[in-house]
């Protein structure tokens, strides 16, 4: 796509990712299937058979598509009522709040819902197996050619978000801080307007946004994935949930079908793409691209993985990030995945330390 249709079509499409972000805030369930029905469990609540709703937030970030696609979601025992956000904060206190059962973000929301004393708990962890999830973008005709170059620049970045703990372990790697940089903080399509318009020199940002951002921003990537991120996030889950064992067979039950769908996906991307692209409304140039990149693994939360949340913590509240240090195993519970999920949880692992 030449340069100067680029800039014809961006603004339709920031107009599109605008519209999907309004709709999100209000975090409503969809149209065109917001409750999945299926018959089965039965609450332990007393109330007669009555069937276990589990409700899942998403970020328009496939996870729906990938289950209907993939034929995950027949003959579910329970029904699933679907919300969507506009990204992982708001999931972490829709859960808090007890709007939401189980949502998939990505490694700083638990962060910052801990330090926000949210009800959630994280119960499992999710590994992109190309261990990248975002990408640092700069205008194609920018002088900053390097981390180092961001010195003194302004930088959008939804706060609280895997893009923010990206950019601050990549100034970091520079010996720089979040003194040497100024930050707009904005959500994901707000952050791509203000990219487009010039009024930031830089973005950090997750994939769908990232991949809309070079295809259609004349954007160019100067960072991605390791060694600022391994592409980790997080299956988190409302700490009510957690105390209705019903709610639980479920979320047990829903984290294994999502795990065969993200593997059907691995074997099937252009299906995958084609579906989130009519789910999410997003262009089938940007799901083409996202679909293969975000082939994943639900893993465990081993020691590594939480000694590199605390590490991420103790920097977001070295940074001034965070109203207050906290410590991550305190959120963490490894009663739903883990030792309950038994062999297939110890497969993900060594498929995701492999595939590294």
């Amino acid at each position: 796509m030449s340069r100067t249709l680029r800039r014809v079509v961006a603004p339709f499409l920031l107009i599109a990712l605008a519209a999907l972000a309004l709709a999100a805030c209000g975090s409503d369930s969809d149209d065109g299937g917001g409750s999945t029905a299926a018959a089965g469990v039965a609450s332990d609540d007393g109330g007669g058979g009555e069937k276990v709703t589990l409700r899942v937030g998403t970020q328009r970030d496939g996870i729906r598509a990938v289950l209907q696609k993939s034929g995950q979601l027949e003959n579910l025992p329970y029904e699933i009522e679907w919300s969507t956000f506009v990204a992982g904060p708001p999931l972490v206190e829709a859960a808090g709040a007890d709007r939401i059962d189980v949502a998939w973000v990505g490694c700083a929301p638990p962060i910052f819902g801990a330090a926000a004393g949210a009800a959630f708990n994280v119960i499992a962890a999710v590994k992109e197996r190309d261990s990248q999830e975002n990408r640092l973008l700069v205008p194609a005709d920018s002088d900053i050619a390097s981390i180092a170059d961001l010195k003194g620049k302004k930088i959008a970045v939804p706060r609280g978000t895997s893009g923010h703990a990206f950019i601050l372990n990549a100034l970091k790697s520079e010996g720089l801080s979040t003194r040497d940089v100024e930050f707009a903080f904005l959500a994901p399509p707000d952050a791509l307007a203000a990219f487009q318009s010039g009024s930031v020199d830089a973005l950090s940002v997750w994939d769908p946004f990232a991949q809309q951002a070079l295809l259609t921003l004349d954007a160019r990537e100067i960072a991605a994935g390791e060694p600022f991120e391994s592409g980790l996030g997080f299956e988190i889950a409302s700490s009510k949930a957690l105390e209705d064992p019903a709610k639980v067979a479920a979320l047990r039950d829903y984290l294994r079908r999502l795990q065969a769908a993200w593997d059907w996906a691995g074997e099937n991307p252009d299906e995958w793409a084609t579906a989130w692209s009519e789910d999410a409304g997003l262009p089938l140039e940007v799901t083409r691209v996202t679909a293969v990149r975000k082939a994943s693994d639900i893993v465990p939360l081993d020691a590594a993985i939480v000694d590199s949340q605390q590490r991420l913590a103790d920097l977001f509240a070295e940074e001034g990030e965070l109203p207050r240090r906290i410590t991550f195993t305190d959120v963490v519970d490894e009663s739903v995945y883990g030792d309950a999920a038994g062999g297939d949880a110890a497969a993900a692992a060594d498929t995701a330390t492999t595939e590294k």
